[in-house]
């Protein structure tokens, strides 16, 4: 569904893979991540032209995983933002990579797995290391750096309308990916969300929010480091971790969805036991 959030800054949340967004400014829109799969990248393209979008000024790309730049390509040319550490990632996709994650989609529909193989992928031109600042006319956008559910994440922020676009470091009731996840990192991260002058979070998925909705995700990570931990120092393997960390119940989902939010927990586990290990045995 796509929402106006302030005057001309507006996301999209039907998509699937996570939220877009476009800011609309006096050089041109700047967009926030690109539709995963072709077809949701061309309703986009219709969108912002209804929205009366002629010129794409940038796209900023809040990491590296594929559901944030696949679709870089469908709005070339224009210049591409992502953080310094995101390039490489990326760059994984123009090989094997992008043939694997078409294999998703293989059997329950062919052509769109031949069209996403067959993607050019578009990286990031523009680095950003820890703030760039974008002053395009009647807009001040500031790319900010948000270390945590990747080594690579960016903030979107509008400092004037009250507006943070936080990429897949804010996910709104639903369990968070962190499988290349600094879990430490991510907790500063939404202390740091929780004291900036932001009114409207848009998150990289789930329902636009408020910083009122930081604390049930701030509440997931730390009660799956304190369990974690404790299992660890209670001589727990990885594998006795997955077992018995449980968090299934922290968020709810639909049946279709088990089967992910129960790899994804698991996942999740495994790597905060990897981070607890290692801070462990660094001491």
């Amino acid at each position: 569904m796509l929402q106006e959030l302030k005057p001309g800054v507006y996301v999209e949340t039907a998509y699937e893979g996570g939220n877009v967004g476009a800011i609309l400014c006096q050089r041109g829109a700047l967009l926030v991540d690109t539709p995963m799969l072709p077809p949701d990248s061309r309703r986009w393209q219709v969108a912002l032209h209804q929205l009366g979008v002629s010129t794409i000024y940038g796209i900023v790309n809040t990491d590296y995983h594929p559901e944030h730049f696949l679709g870089n390509v469908f709005f070339m040319p224009t210049r591409i933002f992502g953080h310094e550490l995101a390039a490489k990632q990326i760059a994984r996709y123009r090989g094997s990579s992008l043939e694997q994650f078409s294999s998703i989609y293989r059997e329950a529909n062919p052509q769109l797995a031949d069209e996403i193989s067959r993607i050019e992928v578009r990286g990031p031109e523009v680095s950003v290391a820890d703030r760039t600042t974008l002053n395009l006319g009647d807009r001040h956008v500031e790319i900010l750096y948000l270390h945590g559910h990747t080594p690579a994440s960016l903030g979107v922020y509008l400092p004037e309308e009250r507006v943070l676009f936080a990429g897949d470091n804010m996910v709104h009731d639903e369990h968070p990916i962190m499988s290349q996840a600094n879990s430490a990192a991510w907790l500063e991260t939404l202390e740091r969300i929780r004291q900036m002058n932001v009114e409207v979070i848009v998150p990289g998925s789930g329902s636009v929010c408020d910083p009122g909705s930081l604390g049930p995700l701030v509440e997931y990570i730390t009660e799956v480091r304190r369990r974690v931990t404790d299992l660890y120092l209670a001589g727990a393997s990885r594998r006795e971790c997955v077992e018995k960390a449980g968090m299934l119940d922290f968020f709810p989902f639909s049946e279709e969805q088990a089967a992910r939010m129960k790899r994804r927990r698991r996942e999740n586990v495994e790597r905060v036991y990897a981070e607890i290990r290692t801070a462990q045995t660094r001491r």
